[in-house]
Formats: structure tokens, sequence, C-alpha cells
């Protein structure tokens, strides 16, 4: 593999054929420059072009060759940072804005799949937010009420109808959301810069942005051989925009989590996982996963802030698979990856205008797909004049994410919750087991 292919993984193995975009080779003007070809940047620049701006975007690498093409592939509302936190900190009115930003990122994702003809792109739909402990005889009411405050869809399941589609006794009660659903995330990046394209916007690949500039009243945005004269510039990228905007860099922690694709499992993955939607548990750093090609599981899961590829990867996700659904027995790893994400030490986006025609779309780590759209969307429409969207996401800010120590404190608040999430299940057993002799 060379430092522009796109890694390995069963996306990238599935993936549309794609020839190499040319890199910037000359000076170029445009009303908006992207940096980053990932989906935030591109899903701000096709709706930039759509409104009839030219367009020109710079990718480092290749279109979706980060995060963005290799991730969980869920697409659903709401945000890594909890909602109770998000209502107690902005209070109820703004939380809800929030939440239908997140909403709109959605709707934003299933729409371009359509206007795309690109059906088989989406492969599931629905999603489980399923708990390892029993969150008690209120969990039903507490779930409905949040929904309400938000204008959510989503609803409680109790354990037995739980349990009814996913054969494990992990799992008690879960929050069900029939908004959601995911998708092949490379294949549908890929689709989107096909469409920039196809708008009249520019599309560059193995294009490193290296410096920003002001030129009276435009940016000038360097390349290795060239630049783009813009009015506007959004920086979409994460921990790697580096040279381009150190303070932006700065202001984001990256983040390792795997993801790994067994072998055709053949029934016997139906027969312990009844469920066609996407799945994940509601722990701190928890498990992710869906199937894919109708008997191959999709497992992600883990996180730390050692960015480097483990020896034994594949495993330690058949390790994770086989501690939820053991009935599943030998099980063959035929992809396993890393993914860097960008996380901000607030568990929000950064969204917003930093400069004056200088925007920022960044740290959708733990995320999802929708909230690269919705943080798109916000930036498009504050360029076209309407900063009302982007300012939902002004109290988070693009401060300093604590570099090397920064990364240290993360590491170790990740462990802290892991144990957390160790002692309550364990906890919880105990209890059980006393309550049963």
């Amino acid at each position: 593999m060379t430092e522009v292919d796109h890694p390995a993984s069963w996306y990238a193995a599935t993936r549309d054929a794609a020839g190499a975009r040319l890199p910037l080779a000359r000076e170029e003007e445009a009303d908006v420059a992207v940096v980053g070809g990932g989906f935030a940047g591109l899903h701000t620049a096709r709706q930039l072009a759509r409104q009839g701006k030219r367009v020109v975007l710079l990718e480092r690498r290749r279109i979706g060759w980060g995060a963005s093409g290799r991730n969980g592939g869920f697409v659903g509302p709401g945000y890594a940072q909890r909602s109770g936190a998000l209502i107690e900190r902005l209070g109820l009115d703004h939380a809800r804005q929030l939440y239908a930003q997140s909403q709109r990122g959605v709707a934003i994702v299933r729409d371009a799949i359509s206007e795309l003809e690109r059906p088989e792109t989406l492969m599931g739909n629905g999603k489980l937010s399923v708990s390892r402990t029993d969150q008690g005889a209120g969990f039903a009411d507490r779930t409905r009420k949040l929904a309400e405050q938000l204008g959510a869809a989503f609803e409680p399941w109790e354990t037995s109808h739980v349990r009814g589609v996913l054969a494990t006794a992990r799992y008690h009660q879960a929050i069900h959301d029939p908004t959601s659903f995911h998708i092949h995330p490379l294949n549908f990046a890929l689709a989107l810069a096909d469409d920039i394209e196809r708008l009249g916007g520019a599309v560059h690949e193995t294009t490193e942005a290296i410096e920003l500039t002001r030129d009276g009243s435009f940016w000038r945005l360097r390349a290795a051989h060239g630049s783009v004269k813009a009015q506007h510039v959004v920086l979409a990228g994460n921990a790697d925009l580096g040279a381009v905007m150190p303070r932006i860099a700065r202001a984001v922690l990256p983040v390792a989590t795997y993801v790994a694709v067994t072998g055709k499992l053949g029934p016997r993955l139906g027969e312990a996982i009844r469920w066609a939607g996407a799945i994940s548990d509601t722990r701190r750093a928890g498990d992710y996963y869906r199937i894919v090609d109708g008997d191959r599981l999709l497992w992600g899961g883990r996180i730390t802030t050692d960015t480097t590829e483990p020896r034994r990867l594949r495993e330690m996700m058949r390790g994770d698979m086989l501690s939820v659904y053991p009935q599943l027995g030998e099980i063959d790893i035929a992809y396993a990856w890393p993914g860097i994400m960008g996380y901000a030490p607030h568990k929000m986006p950064q969204v917003g205008e930093i400069e004056r025609g200088l925007w920022v779309c960044s740290a959708f780590g733990g995320h999802g797909v929708a909230q690269t759209a919705a943080g798109a969307d916000a930036v498009a429409a504050g360029i076209l004049g309407d900063p009302s969207r982007a300012r939902l996401f002004a109290p988070f800010g693009t401060g300093w994410a604590g570099g090397a120590a920064g990364r240290a404190a993360t590491q170790l608040a990740y462990w802290g919750l892991q144990m957390r999430d160790w002692w309550d299940e364990k906890r919880q057993a105990q209890n059980a087991e006393t309550l049963r002799t």
C-alpha cells in the first residue's frame, strides 16, 4: 500500500472503481476553498456547489482516506455528548435546536443517497443503543420524557424485546431509533465527490494545504504546486491540519478506534443477531456493529489515544465479538483496521466562523456520519448569509486540547471510564447471583 492508497479494509475491498484525481498544479480562484476530503468537507462543498458557488476542495491523500472512509457507517441523530448534559449546560431550547440540527444531518444524508441514485449505499435501517446493565423500572418513562423534550423519535425497548432480536445475556434495555440507518461510507464519500465535480466544483487529491494567508479581502490557500484564492475557506480536517492552521490542529485530539469484518458466517450469524439495523452499547467506550454482505459481522470498538495499530488486532476484535456472542464459535477475521478520529475535549463538533471568511467544520469523532452533514449544513448556511445554525455550536469553541499532556490525560480518563463500566457490570452480576441463591 502506498501513502495515498485507501487503507486495506472491507470498505476498500468493496468500493466503487475510482481513478485518482489530479493534484492542484496551478493558481485557481473560487468562492470557497475547502480543506479536507472527508464527509465534513464533501458535504460543505456539495451544498455550496448546489447553490451555484465555485468550490475547490483539497485533499491531502484520497477522498474518504481517513475516518470518513473506514468508520462504522452509522447515520443517526444526537452527539457524542449526552443530550442530558447538553440540556443541563445550555438549557432545553438550545439543546433541542442542536438535536434538530443533527436530525437535519440525517435527512441530508438520506436525501443525498436518493439524489445520487445510489440506493445500494444504504445498507440497513434502524439503530439499537443497548445497555449492558439493568436501567431499572423507570427506564421507559425517562426515555420517553427525553424523546419528548428533544422532539426525537427514539423509544424504549425492554429487556425481553432486546433479547428477542439479540441472542445474548449481556444486554438489558435499549433505545430504538427508527430514523437511523447505516451505509457503506467509502462509496458514499466517493459519490459525493463525483457530484461536486458534476456541479462544477474542483476536487484535488494528493494535495496538502501548507499555508493560509490573507490576500486583501480574500484568503490565499497554498499547496506545493499551486494555490487557491477564495473569499471563504473551510477547514474540514482534524488534527492533521498542522501547517495550515496549527490552532485548530491543537484543538483536536487524535483518537484511534478499531473495526473488523468477519468471513462469511452463514446461518449462525442470523441465529445470534436477528436485527438488520445498527447496534451499539451504551458503555463509555462501547462496541458498535452491524451485519454486512448478508452474513458477515462488522464490529467496531475500543478507544485509545495510542494511534499505532496493535499487533494482535484480529485476536482482540475476535475476543470482543465472542464475549457478547460466544455461540458464534470459530470466527475468521477477514479484515481488521484502525481509524483515527478527531475528538474535541468538550465532546462536541467544532463548527463556525473563527475569523472573517474562515470557517471550521471539524472534530466529528464519535458522533456519526449525520453530524458531519449537520456541521457542513451550518457552515454552508453561514457562508450563504444565515449564521443562525452555526451559532448553535458557538458555546463549544476551539480551545487547546493539551497536546501530549492532553492525550495522556484523555487516555487516563478513558481507562477510568472503562473501569467504571467493568465495575458496574460486575456489581450487577454479583447482585443477580445473590438473588438467585
